[in-house]
């Protein structure tokens, strides 16, 4: 035996090894669910900051308009007074077809001065076809085209108003105007909210039913 030779393991490859890789820690899966955690916490905050903006702002809308109904109430117990009433007899002017025609303008609440419009046309005994036994003295009545969209019983006249009940009216009118459209505002406001709370609502629903994180 030739003890030259190479042995039969001598040049033979040897087989390759690798060491174990040992699992990636994925570090961010903890952040990414605590990002989602914070997230859902913060719109559920906002929804319910949106929530409690609507029910304090809805009071106000009713406190605005009672105060608005009672202004409007006011004027009508100031526009419809009553009348003197008088038999019909002698010499009186008859209107027909009735005393108004029909319809009012609504006033420009804010800006209107009543003392502008006041029309003093009735003269001596009046009447219309609406009133077949009476008679009513001009002198005591008035036609207000910007009172007229609160006359209650279009079948009699008007009763003259005087400067100082016609200023209140003006000051009653500003506090309906300025109610209206502090109900208008706060109307605006509710309906943002509102939408406002739906895209809220909306992206929470989606980050609730967003698959976990793999």
């Amino acid at each position: 035996m030739n003890g030259d030779q190479p042995s039969a393991a001598f040049g033979r490859r040897g087989r390759e090894s690798r060491a174990p890789v040992a699992p990636v820690y994925r570090a961010a899966r903890p952040a990414r669910a605590i990002g989602i955690i914070a997230c859902l916490v913060g719109l559920t905050g906002l929804l319910l900051a949106v929530a409690g903006a609507i029910f304090w702002t809805l009071p106000g809308i009713g406190r605005a308009n009672a105060e608005a109904a009672r202004a409007e109430q006011k004027v009508v117990e100031i526009v419809n007074q009553p009348v003197t009433h008088l038999p019909r007899s002698g010499s009186f002017s008859v209107f027909s077809p009735g005393w108004f025609h029909p319809g009012a303008t609504k006033p420009d609440f804010n800006n209107v001065d009543i003392r502008d419009t006041q029309e003093l046309t009735y003269e001596g005994y009046v009447t219309s076809d609406l009133n077949p036994t009476e008679m009513f003295i001009g002198r005591e009545l008035e036609f207000n085209a910007m009172t007229k969209y609160f006359y209650t019983d279009r079948t009699l006249p008007k009763r003259r108003l005087s400067a100082t009940e016609m200023a209140e009216i003006n000051g009653l009118y500003r506090v309906i105007g300025r109610d209206g459209q502090a109900v208008l505002m706060r109307w605006l406001v509710i309906i943002g909210l509102v939408v406002a709370g739906l895209c809220l609502a909306s992206t929470l629903l989606l980050q609730i039913r967003r698959p976990p994180p793999t």
